[in-house]
């Protein structure tokens, strides 16, 4: 009897687990020291803030970074392994709706080739409170 009901709640589990919505995404590549920038831009407010990324350190696995948001530097790092690959910056707080007023950052480490690193930089507002601009790097001319 208990095997069935494991199973069971497994199967309801997984048929209502779904995967977040992200309202907007945007793919960065940098080299060391390069920033990458998203402008948040409040709608209710028109209060515009960014959030600065860059990383400065890589060993085949690991890759340190900072980032600065609201003049608060956090100093983190990721891995490519599963699970230790991302990061979660709140940028909004959530006071009514906890599920659905929530704005939030994820930043995703996904390679590291020819010594620059990508990263997918993804906004989840599901309640559409903000406005966001990436800024990428400018490109060296040769």
């Amino acid at each position: 009897m208990n095997k069935i009901f494991l199973v069971l709640c497994l199967v309801i589990c997984s048929h209502f687990a779904t995967p977040p919505i992200f309202s907007q995404s945007h793919t960065f590549e940098l080299k060391k020291d390069e920033w990458g920038r998203v402008f948040v831009t409040e709608k209710a407010t028109q209060k515009r803030d960014s959030f600065d990324f860059r990383w400065t350190l890589f060993d085949s696995k690991n890759i340190n970074m900072q980032s600065f948001f609201r003049h608060y530097p956090k100093h983190f790092v990721l891995s490519l392994a599963h699970g230790q690959d991302s990061f979660v910056q709140a940028v909004l707080p959530d006071f009514t709706a906890p599920t659905t007023d929530q704005v939030k950052l994820y930043v995703t480490f996904l390679e590291f080739k020819n010594k620059k690193a990508k990263f997918k930089v993804d906004i989840l507002d599901m309640s559409n409170r903000i406005d966001t601009e990436f800024i990428d790097p400018p490109k060296a001319t040769q």
